[in-house]
């Protein structure tokens, strides 16, 4: 497992025991998976962070065909942006899957792209209120690195 997943899922947990009462929680549903191979992988981006991969927020899932639930819990509300792969062959990078041989698909709140297939922070940007937020994010098969 990567160190780098490991010790953003400490970092999170560490920082939901200094958080507010307020604290929010953001679902995303991933659709689109090539199969439930692998993992997906996801990072969520505050304004003044690196979107799409300089993310404090990550998490990783099993990937599932009919569905991949991201919750990233108690979080302060405020504006988010996520950025997701389906990593079928865990490779950890972009480009076409050895499993299915097929591109991995990539997605972002919204449902956005832009220039590239990556959009800004601000066409991403959703809105994470106390009360719970939640969306579907279909992804879209981008060869990058092929």
């Amino acid at each position: 497992m990567n160190h780098r997943w490991i010790l953003a899922s400490a970092a999170i947990a560490a920082s939901a025991a200094c958080l507010p009462a307020m604290a929010a929680t953001a679902e995303f549903v991933i659709m689109g998976a090539n199969s439930s191979h692998g993992t997906m992988r996801a990072m969520l981006c505050t304004e003044d962070e690196r979107f799409p991969n300089g993310c404090k927020l990550a998490l990783a899932a099993p990937a599932k065909v009919e569905g991949t639930s991201l919750v990233f819990d108690n979080i302060a509300p405020g504006r988010y942006a996520l950025s997701v792969i389906d990593d079928e062959d865990d490779s950890r990078s972009l480009g076409i899957s050895r499993i299915s041989g097929k591109p991995k698909g990539i997605g972002f709140s919204n449902n956005v792209t832009g220039p590239g297939g990556v959009p800004t922070f601000g066409l991403a940007a959703v809105d994470v209120k106390a009360g719970g937020f939640k969306q579907t994010v279909k992804l879209r098969a981008f060869a990058f690195g092929h």
